[in-house]
């Protein structure tokens, strides 16, 4: 089974993956409320696995306040060559794999790149 198997179609650009420069993502995505234990549970088991990979640099999860079952995801990146890493970690696939079953709706996504302002001087 390979990466593209598991990983939601379109999750991440192929620009993102190879961007040499850091990398980021803000994703919102809503949880059935059946599901909201399995998901919270989910993020206990991943989140610290991720904060231990190379490359790591941010990632946070939190719930939307008075909107039970939507929660934000940031997450930070040293380079598109670690979050190509990142999502091909055994625990990644296991998330990928089990997430969608849980969803209510789409998983929405912002990909962010640095802004680039000139140094000036003093």
């Amino acid at each position: 089974m390979t990466t593209t198997d598991i990983v939601p179609d379109g999750l991440v650009p192929a620009d993102i993956l190879t961007a040499e420069t850091p990398v980021a993502v803000y994703a919102e995505i809503r949880i059935r409320p059946d599901r909201d234990a399995d998901f919270r549970a989910l993020i206990d088991a991943t989140v610290p696995l991720v904060r231990a990979e190379d490359g790591h640099e941010q990632y946070e999860v939190h719930a939307a306040k008075g909107e039970p079952g939507t929660y934000a995801l940031y997450e930070r990146w040293s380079s598109g060559l670690a979050l190509a890493a990142h999502v091909r970690q055994p625990f990644m696939l296991d998330y990928f794999g089990r997430l969608p079953e849980m969803l209510a709706g789409e998983f929405e996504t912002r990909w962010l790149v640095p802004v680039r302002i000139p140094a000036t001087g003093s």
